[in-house]
């Protein structure tokens, strides 16, 4: 897929990565949702490279000319993650970086927020988390905490981004849950008690917003919603997407722009950014429709509401010549 503007011709980028392939090394294209495509229809572009190691693959936003991924398989087919991978947000910002070893997490991983605050710090042994495991919002305040014997008991504690409790409790050997745990509505009010064998919830109590006793103790659980169903959310987008003055896609009908973005606790929506980008244009408009949606009803766990992160394709249709 390509865009042209009047008589300008913008050169594919695609043409920034050309190399000769030869028997040491593999080239590939991917389009929005990493199926191997054609160059014209690429959004992600693999060059694969033997090592003494292994097979060196480095993916990249083909547009954006940005890493995506850099890291060490063990196979040519990219199957087996062995080694040092680093990841990117869109806007060049680090990720994500840590180690695998046969496809399982091993010591300490690092990701970030997309605005380049730290989201998490974990360390991993044969792909499960061990000692201690912190996380933060993107506003900096504390997300949650973990922390972990070498049996893999221990605590947990979470907090909302206004610094609020969310959750606490306890987890016996094998990270099961276990006893009492309690869950908190974003005013610092309990929201549910839950008793816990070994990860098998006994026995549960919910809490309106002040703090009240419900009768109702089913598990009141829930995605995130648009009023009015999923078919409203997209008449919604499309309603208001429109094609940039001056630009035609070449080669392909629908040009595609992933976003994504967060329902909050209260239903409004925060932290949009194009994940999957096409062009510069393209995704500005993508975001700004998301970004101004109305309220959403917002998802639920353990009888309070949570913020939930969400993708969601935009597609432009191309112009027609009559």
């Amino acid at each position: 897929m390509k865009i042209i503007k009047r008589t300008t011709y913008l050169i594919f980028l695609f043409l920034l990565f050309i190399t000769k392939s030869g028997a040491q090394n593999i080239e590939k294209y991917y389009d929005y949702r990493w199926k191997e495509c054609e160059p014209n229809a690429a959004r992600f572009y693999s060059k694969i490279a033997k090592t003494d190691s292994g097979y060196l693959r480095k993916d990249y936003y083909i547009k954006e000319r940005k890493l995506q991924m850099k890291g060490m398989y063990s196979d040519s087919l990219c199957k087996i993650r062995n080694g040092n991978f680093t990841f990117y947000h869109t806007n060049g910002v680090l990720e994500s970086f840590g180690k695998y070893k046969q496809n399982k997490k091993e010591g300490l991983w690092l990701t970030n927020h997309n605005n380049g605050l730290k989201r998490d710090s974990t360390v991993y042994s044969n792909g499960k988390i061990v000692g201690i495991s912190l996380s933060w919002h993107s506003n900096r305040y504390p997300s949650d905490s973990i922390s972990l014997k070498e049996d893999r008991s221990g605590v947990l504690y979470a907090w909302f981004d206004n610094g609020a409790p969310d959750a606490a409790g306890r987890y016996s050997a094998g990270m099961k849950k276990h006893g009492k745990w309690n869950y908190f509505h974003k005013n610092g009010n309990i929201s549910s008690i839950e008793i816990y064998n070994e990860s098998k919830l006994v026995s549960r109590q919910n809490f309106n917003e002040k703090g009240e006793l419900l009768a109702d103790t089913t598990n009141i659980n829930r995605l995130a919603q648009f009023k009015g169903g999923i078919e409203a959310w997209l008449k919604y987008i499309s309603d208001r997407i429109y094609f940039p003055d001056g630009y035609k896609i070449v080669n392909a009908d629908v040009a595609k722009v992933v976003v994504t973005f967060t329902v909050n606790e209260n239903g409004d929506i925060e932290n949009v950014f194009t994940s999957t980008p096409f062009d510069k244009r393209f995704d500005v408009i993508a975001e700004n429709v998301i970004r101004k949606s109305p309220k959403w009803i917002p998802a639920m766990q353990h009888n309070r509401c949570v913020k939930q992160v969400m993708s969601q394709p935009v597609n432009f249709q191309n112009h027609r010549d009559n």
